[in-house]
């Protein structure tokens, strides 16, 4: 199992460069993460922008091996699509100078992007370092799904699983996050998480554990849960957490980010080939490790996952 971002690198150093296709290749910050990436062993830039100006950030690099091929194109739309096109050769998609709404627009293309007949889903992985042997841990979905139904929730928690037996966890434990552990009428969030619990103790969704709703402090802290009195394979060991809408994931990813500045990345699950659309507030070090993230889920062996 992999435990830290460390452990990922040194993992996928061992199994050759993956392309990276920038849409927009003129952000300094995304080169800046590409070059680590190739640094590292595992990564290679495809370069999809004004040629001129990605030239001039390549220069301020101090050199260019790390840059396989750049695409010479002005128009962001044109960009968008020739990214979109290129990465279905393979490798991984990276949101470099360009509008997040543009991109997604040519990604979720019914005619020619990236969609498949699964719900997109971003999924954000951190590194808890609380303890003295740290872990990743899942959180998902605070990019994407703003106030999911049961349907959705249910295809949230197979693409966090999906990443997760990526990682080597094979059995997550999935918390479905909410203010309370209890079902009460007036939380909607948390009938649909006592539902989905039922659902997995029934074995109608299986390659996971699943338990809900729990809190957050319930969720990690076996202290708090046993302080509650709560029984469950889940609580304190929860290695994904599925909160109820977008809102909470978004300002949990960034609290963790700013407050608590533990390792993050994340990558959108759910399309033919890995997504990263970056915050254009992420520095490179973020970006590196989203690109790590995205290049573990490229692989083409997948593990079946029946929900």
């Amino acid at each position: 199992m992999i435990k830290s971002f460390k452990e990922l690198f040194a993992n996928l150093k061992t199994q050759g460069r993956e392309k990276i296709i920038v849409a927009g290749g003129e952000d300094i910050e995304a080169l800046k993460a590409i070059k680590e990436s190739y640094n590292y062993g595992f990564g290679e830039g495809i370069l999809v922008g004004d040629k001129e100006e990605i030239e001039k950030s390549i220069s301020l690099l101090g050199d260019s091996n790390f840059v396989k091929e750049i695409i010479k194109v002005k128009d962001d739309l044109e960009k968008a699509r020739l990214a979109v096109e290129k990465v279905k050769e393979g490798g991984t998609l990276l949101k470099g100078k360009i509008k997040t709404a543009t991109l997604l627009k040519a990604v979720l293309n019914k005619e020619w992007g990236l969609r498949t007949n699964k719900i997109v889903s971003d999924v954000f992985v951190f590194e808890d370092r609380r303890e003295e042997d740290p872990k990743l841990v899942l959180m998902s979905d605070g990019g994407v799904n703003i106030k999911p139904d049961v349907n959705t929730l249910l295809e949230i928690i197979r693409n966090a699983v999906e990443v997760a037996h990526k990682l080597g966890i094979e059995t997550p434990k999935v918390a479905l996050l909410a203010a309370v552990e209890t079902i009460n009428p007036d939380m909607e969030e948390t009938i649909k998480a006592g539902m989905i619990s039922k659902m997995n103790q029934r074995g109608q969704i299986t390659g996971c554990i699943i338990d809900g709703p729990l809190a957050l402090d319930n969720a990690i802290s076996e202290f708090a849960a046993q302080k509650k009195g709560i029984t469950s394979p889940v609580a304190g060991k929860a290695d994904i957490l599925i909160v109820p809408d977008i809102a909470t994931g978004n300002i949990f990813g960034k609290a963790l980010t700013y407050y608590a500045n533990y390792p993050v990345g994340h990558v959108l699950v759910g399309t033919k080939a890995p997504v990263i659309i970056p915050s254009r507030a992420d520095k490179n070090d973020v970006k590196f490790n989203c690109i790590a993230l995205s290049i573990l889920c490229s692989n083409k062996i997948r593990q079946k996952i029946d929900l």
